[in-house]
């Protein structure tokens, strides 16, 4: 996106929104279907029809909805001006025949008068080649206006629910990063991890900011809702402009003190009860009423669990410290770990070794640096995009169903959809000393794009559904650079890792005896700015039977470690 990108995001997906139903979009199966499926298959059933592209949850949707955008509003400056001109010389011609009307021209045997005649054949004679010329113009347009008329259909347009959805990140990037909602309204973005403001080239109303309120707090994301309520009320008292071009479709609102302090009561309600962050709500740490914050309970020191599996609150919570860049973890750790070259006795990797850097010896976490090229990325990148889905998580039952709590867009690669996927498939098993091959001993690649804010809160790659389909690695790659946000961090490990294109990620999320190692948890965090693409394989546990024997007796790393 560009640096207008968060806030014109929010503004160009109200700016073409209208009523309508639901994005319809192609039904896919669980994972476990679709790696039973040959290519030929999910070619068929999958991808024979073409999605209505997932606009809130891609910034490259969003990217190409501006680029449609342009071409719309081309089409209808082209209609305006042929209307306008059609409706200039219609009102004249109406007016010369009105003249006729109140000569009485509707009366049998007007045209017996010679000034009668006269006067009705100037009319028609003179004005008609002008209405036929306008209306010809017009109807040189019905192209452009079945286009328009089409765009829903074909291409796609945001919703209600689209705007709802971007109007929520930008509530969930104050509640990790904490923006500086001054500096927001007068377009600038500043936040807690990068105080240097980036411009955008537009400035949101207070009707805008209320309307973020209002959608943070019914996304439950309680901090964010009082924040921008006030922030609207702040931009009202300040004299600003109240109604903008940009809000000529909005609905009428009450912008009212009230609707604030509502929002107060409901957030320390919401603190009282369920405290200050769960997977499905957030508020600060603190009441805003001054008795309730008196309370022991809310001056507690924030501890710090590392090595072992918290509670999910404690999760939450160094998942957002680590989103903002601390790193947890004690001097003790971070001096032990290191970088190095490797080839782990690939011929592949003789010549041109792997840069491999240790973010955690135990459990084991590493990256390593240019496992793909620029412009493989960017072919990546390209090839996927067609195929890009609203994301889903996994249900206990197996299936899968679309959340809050992960807001991006999916797409799933064969690897014969390109030459590079099945080069990257022969890397990943030198690399690892793994079986990656598609169905026999991994999935499917999942290329992943995310909107604004886009994220994906707390979770494990192990999934219960038997020990031989389970993913025993992740082999995870990004295919962008992110300017702010969008780390992938381990609560329970205490480090982040920031996506730099081209490196890779690897970590194992269960031992040899079949176990998930639930410290393994992890988050990507919220994409503040940029556009963050990642491909990831799910190594399957069974395909790896016949080069890493089963031991319930041993615990370590089922996959080694890649070696000098």
């Amino acid at each position: 996106m560009n640096l207008a990108g968060v806030l014109g995001a929010v503004t160009l997906a109200f700016a073409v929104s209208v009523a309508a139903d639901k994005n319809k979009y192609i039904f896919v199966p669980p994972v476990e279907l679709l790696n039973q499926m040959t290519d030929e298959e999910i070619n068929e059933h999958i991808r024979k029809a073409v999605p209505i592209p997932p606009l809130a949850t891609s910034t490259y949707h969003l990217a190409m909805l501006a680029k449609d955008e342009v071409g719309a509003v081309a089409k209808l400056r082209g209609l305006v001006q042929a209307m306008f001109s059609a409706h200039e010389v219609l009102s004249r011609y109406l007016s010369s025949w009105e003249e006729l009307e109140a000569a009485g021209v509707e009366a049998e045997g007007f045209a017996s008068h010679p000034l009668h005649a006269y006067a009705l054949t100037k009319h028609v004679s003179l004005g008609w080649p002008h209405v036929e010329a306008v209306l010809q113009a017009v109807s040189n347009l019905s192209q452009d206006t079945e286009w328009l008329l089409s765009r829903r259909e074909k291409r796609g347009v945001p919703t209600g629910e689209d705007l709802a959805t971007v109007a929520g990140g930008l509530a969930r990037l104050h509640d990790y990063y904490s923006l500086n909602l001054t500096a927001l309204a007068h377009a600038q973005l500043v936040s807690a991890i990068d105080a240097r403001p980036v411009p955008a080239g537009i400035t949101p109303s207070a009707l805008d900011l209320h309307r973020i309120g209002s959608e943070a707090v019914s996304h439950n994301v309680l901090n964010s809702g009082v924040d921008f309520l006030r922030a609207a009320l702040d931009r009202l008292d300040g004299n600003a402009s109240f109604v903008k071009t940009l809000d000529t479709f909005d609905r009428p609102r009450n912008l009212r003190q009230t609707d604030l302090k509502k929002a107060e009561k409901f957030h320390d309600q919401v603190l009282e009860k369920k405290g200050s962050r769960s997977t499905f709500h957030s508020t600060y740490e603190k009441p805003f009423n001054k008795t309730l914050a008196r309370k022991k309970k809310y001056h507690k020191k924030d501890e710090v669990i590392l090595g072992e599996l918290g509670n999910t609150v404690q999760g939450l919570k160094q998942y957002q410290r680590l989103c903002r860049g601390e790193d947890l973890r004690p001097v003790d750790i971070t001096s032990r770990l290191y970088c190095r070259y490797v080839t782990n006795g690939s011929p592949l990797y003789k010549i041109g070794p792997l840069r491999m850097e240790v973010q955690s010896l135990d459990p084991y976490v590493v990256t390593l640096e240019e496992v793909v090229t620029p412009s493989e990325t960017a072919d990546l990148v390209e090839a996927s995009a067609r195929y890009l889905m609203r994301s889903s998580t996994v249900r206990a039952n197996g299936g899968s169903v679309e959340s809050f709590m992960r807001t991006s867009s999916t797409a799933w690669m064969l690897d014969s959809d390109l030459p590079v996927l099945s080069e990257l498939t022969h890397r990943i098993e030198q690399i690892a000393g793994i079986n990656a091959q598609q169905n026999r001993g991994a999935e499917l690649y999942q290329v992943v794009n995310y909107g604004v804010g886009g994220h994906y809160t707390v979770h494990h790659d192990f999934v219960h559904r038997g020990l031989v389909n389970n993913r025993i690695a992740t082999f995870l790659i990004y295919l962008k650079d992110v300017p702010q946000g969008g780390s992938t961090v381990f609560p329970w490990v205490g480090t982040s890792v920031r996506p730099k294109r081209g490196s890779a990620l690897l970590w194992y999320n269960m031992d040899r005896a079949g176990s998930p190692d639930q410290r393994l948890q992890h988050g990507a965090c919220p994409v503040l700015l940029g556009d963050k693409w990642v491909i990831n394989k799910w190594i399957f546990y069974g395909g790896q039977l016949h080069t890493i024997p089963c031991n319930p007796e041993k615990k370590d790393d089922v996959i080694k470690q890649p070696q000098a």
